[in-house]
């Protein structure tokens, strides 16, 4: 059984968006998809993805949602599942950054990798397209007589 985060009336949680939450994997599993761009939802928005809600009332598994902060077109529900939620926090604001924070980390790791990937190809590259470059003056030389590699 799922341990849930220990919410009350009047605070705001930082909650998964329905689609996204955790079904197939843990909690734990889910949250660490984010060591990539978006999680695996790499298209996807932060807002998309998790939403801020201001809780009203709480069940055993599930609450009671006021104001929220959303995507847009997000279709809500008053009544939410205690499973999704991440954070608990005293303020809107206070969840929205630990949202921002939490989304960044796999934006931020992937910039690093690519910027390294692309620095460590970078001759192989130009080498590379110097070659295929090479093969097309072969294969069509008509079009290239005066650049001297025919």
């Amino acid at each position: 059984m799922s341990t849930f985060v220990d919410i009350k009336p009047d605070q705001w949680v930082l909650a998964f968006d329905e689609p996204y939450g955790p079904y197939m994997r843990s909690m734990q599993e889910q949250l660490e998809m984010f060591r990539n761009r978006g999680g695996g939802w790499d298209s996807h928005s932060a807002a998309e993805i998790f939403h801020v809600y201001h809780v009203t009332d709480v069940k055993p598994k599930t609450y009671f949602i006021g104001e929220s902060v959303t995507h847009p077109n997000a279709y809500l529900k008053d009544r939410q599942p205690r499973t999704h939620v991440i954070a608990v926090g005293a303020t809107k604001e206070e969840m929205v950054a630990l949202r921002d924070r939490l989304f960044s980390i796999g934006d931020e790791t992937d910039d690093r990798i690519e910027a390294e990937m692309y620095r460590r190809i970078e001759k192989f590259s130009v080498r590379e397209y110097a070659k295929a470059e090479a093969k097309i003056y072969r294969l069509l030389p008509h079009f290239f007589k005066g650049r001297g590699l025919c």
